[in-house]
């Protein structure tokens, strides 16, 4: 059975939700969500932030749950069940309120204050979603060898001009974000939501990150068992763009 913890709700209605999943990220999490509501209190954008507690075996829900006492506009949601970061990002996303959606994750690694820019390029270009890059992937070399494969790979099979379809942190419309057939359970949710935005024939711009070193806990990704899965998801989705395309499948 899914839980939920709530703050005391916005005055007003959210004009951003940043959406996140989480698992076992007791020792940072609290100064993630910090950051983040000091990130968008600091530009002036009034937003919420909606976590999927995905079924952590540490802390993290009941650091959730004192945070969500300080923090307005601070929303929890999950359940005692490991379901993994695509499935817990897409309920994080399916709660969600503002008028716009970031995708972020919690373990630090994204600079929240990001997502002013991500908003400004939406809003000047009469965009859709604003799709981040990043400049510098801090990360293992096996990860960022591994990355770029998987955009290379992105590029050939889908003809996308992204550099970065894995990159987490994202701005897109709340209405198009909720109304994609999102089915990853997993890692490659990112990139998913690009070819799937792409699909809709959505207008997307670039925006370039930072991405830093994570600051406290460990990461859950395995490069070569996620890899693999990330291979076959693709393939499975070439071949569904390809039925859709032609006819046979009504929706991608």
């Amino acid at each position: 059975m899914s839980q939920s913890v709530q703050s005391t709700a916005p005055k007003i209605a959210p004009k951003i939700s940043l959406a996140a999943p989480a698992y076992n990220e007791e020792a940072g999490i609290a100064d993630v969500v910090r950051e983040w509501h000091a990130a968008m209190a600091a530009a002036g954008i009034a937003a919420e932030f909606v976590i999927c507690n995905d079924g952590s075996t540490d802390r993290t829900g009941q650091v959730l749950a004192e945070l969500s006492r300080d923090v307005p506009g601070l929303r929890v949601v999950g359940g005692a069940t490991n379901h993994g970061y695509g499935h817990a990002l897409t309920s994080a996303i399916a709660a969600c309120r503002g008028k716009y959606i970031a995708t972020i994750d919690s373990d630090g690694q994204f600079d929240p204050a990001d997502i002013p820019t991500f908003l400004r390029a939406i809003e000047a270009g009469g965009c859709d979603a604003a799709v981040g890059y990043r400049v510098q992937k801090r990360d293992t070399p096996l990860r960022v060898i591994a990355d770029r494969a998987l955009n290379r790979i992105v590029r050939f099979l889908f003809d996308t001009r992204l550099r970065d379809t894995n990159c987490a942190l994202k701005v897109v419309r709340r209405e198009l974000l909720q109304s994609l057939r999102l089915e990853a359970s997993g890692f490659p949710l990112p990139t998913e939501m690009c070819i799937k935005l792409e699909a809709t024939g959505a207008r997307c711009v670039e925006c370039p990150v930072r991405h830093r070193e994570r600051a406290a806990g460990e990461s859950k990704l395995k490069v070569w068992r996620t890899g693999w899965r990330m291979m076959r998801f693709l393939l499975y989705l070439h071949r569904r763009r390809r039925l859709f395309r032609r006819g046979i499948l009504r929706e991608f």
